[in-house]
């Protein structure tokens, strides 16, 4: 369903709705409207536009009270038409204490954040950390299969060890195997994942002088690396969900504690927006039913602009998007910048 435009009226009224339900957690009448908000409207001409907006989809009225609460469509306007347009201080509360890097590592670093933007916001933090940049390559050894395959056996830093089938279009013989596993060796012994790029390819391609596709090999090899990859998961602030009206019903907890305790579910829920500066997903947008009830703004973190991670804040669907997505984008920016100078020194 598209949205419906929203005359300057309808947007400065679902505004107020918005952040005096963020507030009070309470159903809003068009008297609290009329009192607390200068809207210059009577209250029974904000009841009208609010009937409106029930209409088109941005309000709902819970059965047991006369006043309206947003939806996930009127959340969705309130972050993409309002908050985009309203000019917004960066606050970085807290998160100017984030320093270096010198003492315990990312892990510590990350930790840190968490507790800090929990602290800050009220809600739970979570993180996906970054096993994918600080994984390197041991050892990379074609062994020849026939003569159009080999299996290409990977050990990485961790001892972990890898094997792949790959198939060649032309006939393959020893000595090719052998310059192979020459430059392959030379070029990618003790590489990480971020450090492997089309130069790399090309520098191989060069060296090794045969007619062999080098990209896809090192596309094989890449991906090898990848899945010996385990992301963790970091969590900070699961009881804050405690303080919130909404759940004070003991199935809404058990539903949302039964989410943190699934680090695979956590996973593939933040896994696709970790290629985006910042997402917002905000109720049924949500892929698991356990969090259709709650809204999630993601950041990514990167290292040398590679995408390593991402940082989550999740609460209940009246959270105070506007000081959480400023909280976000400082935190974005400073891992960045503290990350890439801890690992680079730059």
């Amino acid at each position: 369903m598209m949205f419906m435009i929203l005359t300057g009226r309808k947007k400065k009224i679902l505004e107020a709705i918005i952040e005096d339900y963020i507030t009070t957690a309470e159903p809003v009448g068009s008297r609290t409207l009329a009192k607390n908000y200068n809207l210059g409207i009577s209250p029974a001409t904000i009841r009208n536009e609010m009937s409106d907006l029930e209409e088109m989809g941005y309000l709902e009225q819970p059965h047991t009270s006369a006043g309206r609460i947003p939806s996930d469509r009127g959340y969705r306007a309130y972050v993409n038409e309002i908050l985009t347009n309203r000019h917004k201080n960066r606050t970085g509360e807290g998160i100017l204490y984030l320093r270096s890097l010198n003492n315990g590592g990312i892990e510590k670093l990350l930790k840190e954040v968490l507790k800090i933007i929990s602290d800050v916001t009220e809600y739970t933090s979570i993180a996906l950390t970054p096993y994918t940049v600080e994984r390197t390559i041991k050892q990379v050894e074609f062994l020849q299969f026939n003569d159009y395959s080999a299996v290409v056996v990977l050990v990485t830093d961790s001892g972990a060890i890898k094997s792949t089938i790959v198939k060649f279009s032309n006939v393959i013989s020893s000595k090719m195997i052998d310059t192979l596993n020459l430059h392959f060796n030379r070029l990618l012994k003790g590489q990480s994942l971020d450090k492997i790029d089309e130069k790399t390819v090309e520098e191989i391609r060069r060296s090794i002088n045969l007619p062999i596709d080098v990209g896809w090999l090192v596309d094989v090899i890449k991906n090898s690396l990848i899945s010996d990859v385990e992301t963790e998961i970091l969590l900070e602030g699961t009881t804050n969900f405690f303080k919130f009206p909404e759940y004070r019903d003991i199935d809404r907890v058990k539903t949302i504690l039964s989410f943190f305790e699934d680090t695979k579910m956590i996973v593939e829920m933040l896994m696709p927006y970790v290629n985006d500066d910042i997402s917002i997903t905000i109720g049924s947008e949500n892929k698991f039913d356990e969090v259709k009830d709650c809204s999630i703004i993601t950041v990514t973190y990167n290292i040398k602009g590679k995408n390593a991670g991402a940082i989550s804040i999740i609460g209940p669907k009246r959270m105070n998007y506007d000081k959480v997505i400023n909280i976000m984008d400082e935190v974005g920016v400073r891992l960045n910048r503290i990350l890439t100078d801890y690992l680079y020194g730059e």
